[in-house]
């Protein structure tokens, strides 16, 4: 008998598979978990987490609707890596439903190379579940792989991905940089342009920077207020203007490249190396009596920009991620040294840097001057305005009727951007009218009750965030400064510091003061 966690999103038809698959392997005496039958709070977390750390198997339902989870995301993260830890003794089957896209990047990192079941509308769940049954029981292989694509073929997939997403205003936690710039169809060349993005002065800001030779830009700002779509987006205008560009997101850099500068170092070199297809490798360059500060600025200097004759951009989105790394100081004084270089060397010029935090750096670093986080142009996130929602509720066909409803949505939203945007996409598609959306907003199954439980995850993870996060709600103060930094980071607070904090939108106070 094995014990099998199914995660899905509450919507149909995924949550009619999974209760057919729950019945059917329980019936063929495996113990299934599904979600349905635990209240939601702080409990809640702690049994996801732990039900899912006890089993041997997990299955995840991949639908146009459960790739927008941030659950589901959070779930596939923690199950890649107890695969990761458990080797052979921990087993993810991946299950297509009705969707066969690519999958947004941050869930392709993990799954794209698993085999997969596909269902499809009309064929039976149960030929599914026996497919599934089969590799539990006889580990046998599911049937579906992703092949290895020609360009048509793969661009077919992301314009599918873009229609499910960006294409219908259907916001993803996590911008794609895929679904900015444009494709290769055997039609020609198609433009990824979402009709529902909304711009800001900070895409000029940012456009004009790629644009010069020798700039080097941080972006700062709170988690889903758009730095990913900006970086995203400035990836695809330089794409545009025949720019060689390179885009990293850390958080999906593997845990064993960050053990140490030299693994991170060369890591990112063959990184660099493939996407911009360099004559020179990596090898070419890397000697023993060099350390990986040396090796990686000298591949940068001799397969990169020693024939430059354009802006080459490197974008780096999520350096958060290397700031609790031991190396961290070093890390960015190898890109602060890059800065330096334009002054005295002529082909350093051709570098252009884009670099995206949420973290205070002056928390982390040593000494900031030795970094590249007080040089340069920054750009400040922040969140919608009311002008930016009344855009934003325009290019959704107006599914807010008055003046009051747009101030409505703000005061509930605070203007965060992605879910200002979630909410005009379920307005729009009359899933909710704005009345039933406010009235439900808060509630666990609500319309916005995934991107709520998320929170409550990473708060059971983190006790004495979730014990800062009480106090700003009692007293509107925070005794940690890391904790308060971190809580802003993450997106849950605002305030300059740490004796003036307040949630960010009403929608947040009212759900953790009845979680917390």
């Amino acid at each position: 008998m094995s014990k099998c966690f199914i995660s899905y999103r509450h919507v149909k038809p995924d949550e009619e598979m999974a209760g057919f698959l729950e019945k059917f392997l329980s019936r063929n005496n495996h113990k299934v978990f599904v979600d349905t039958g635990i209240l939601v709070g702080t409990k809640w977390a702690e049994e996801i987490e732990k039900q899912l750390r006890e089993s041997e198997i997990f299955i995840v339902l991949l639908s146009k609707e459960s790739i927008r989870s941030e659950m589901v995301r959070q779930e596939v993260k923690l199950a890649h890596q107890l695969s990761q830890e458990r080797g052979g003794k921990f087993t993810i089957l991946p299950v297509r439903v009705d969707f066969d896209g690519e999958l947004p990047h941050d869930l392709g990192v993990y799954l794209d190379s698993i085999q997969y079941a596909k269902w499809t509308p009309g064929v039976p769940f149960e030929t599914v579940a026996g497919q599934l049954l089969a590799a539990i029981e006889e580990h046998k292989a599911l049937p579906e792989k992703k092949q290895v694509q020609d360009d048509a073929a793969s661009a077919s997939g992301i314009q599918t991905l873009f229609d499910a997403t960006d294409g219908i205003g259907a916001p993803l936690p996590a911008a794609d940089l895929r679904l900015s710039s444009q494709i290769e169809l055997n039609t020609g060349t198609v433009r990824l342009d979402s009709p529902f993005y909304v711009k800001r002065g900070i895409d000029e800001e940012i456009s004009r920077q790629i644009k010069k030779t020798g700039s080097t830009t941080k972006v700062k700002g709170a988690r889903q207020t758009g730095k990913s779509s900006l970086l995203a987006r400035a990836y695809g205008e330089a794409k545009n203007l025949e720019q060689k560009a390179f885009y990293l997101d850390f958080q999906m850099v593997d845990e064993a490249k960050l053990t140490s500068m030299a693994a991170l170092c060369k890591d990112l070199a063959w990184k660099i190396s493939e996407e911009l297809k360099t004559g020179i490798e990596p090898d070419d360059c890397w000697k023993d009596h060099r350390g990986a500060k040396d090796n990686l600025t000298k591949f940068m200097k001799e397969a990169v920009l020693k024939e430059a004759r354009e802006p080459v951009l490197l974008l780096f989105d999520e350096v958060d991620r290397v700031f609790s790394c031991s190396f961290r100081d070093d890390f960015f004084a190898v890109l602060r040294g890059w800065h330096n270089r334009r002054a005295t060397e002529d082909c350093w010029k051709y570098l252009n840097l884009i670099i995206a935090h949420s973290t205070e750096p002056y928390l982390w670093i040593k000494d900031i001057n030795q970094s590249p986080f007080n040089v340069g142009y920054l750009i400040e996130m922040a969140d919608f305005d009311i002008s930016r929602v009344k855009e934003a509720n325009a290019r959704y066909g107006s599914p807010l009727r008055s003046e009051t409803e747009i101030e409505d949505l703000l005061d509930l939203t605070g203007g965060q951007p992605f879910l200002v945007c979630a909410s005009l996409y379920m307005l729009g598609k009359k899933e909710y009218a704005f009345s039933q959306l406010k009235k439900q907003a808060v509630e666990d199954r609500g319309p916005l009750g995934d991107h709520l439980r998320r929170f409550l995850w990473i708060l059971h993870e983190e006790k004495e965030l979730k014990d800062a996060l009480g106090q700003v709600l009692r007293s509107g103060s925070c005794a940690d400064e890391m904790c308060f930094f971190r809580l802003r980071s993450a997106g849950l607070v605002k305030g300059e510091n740490r004796q003036s904090v307040q949630m960010r939108c009403r929608l947040y106070s009212e759900y953790f003061r009845s979680h917390l």
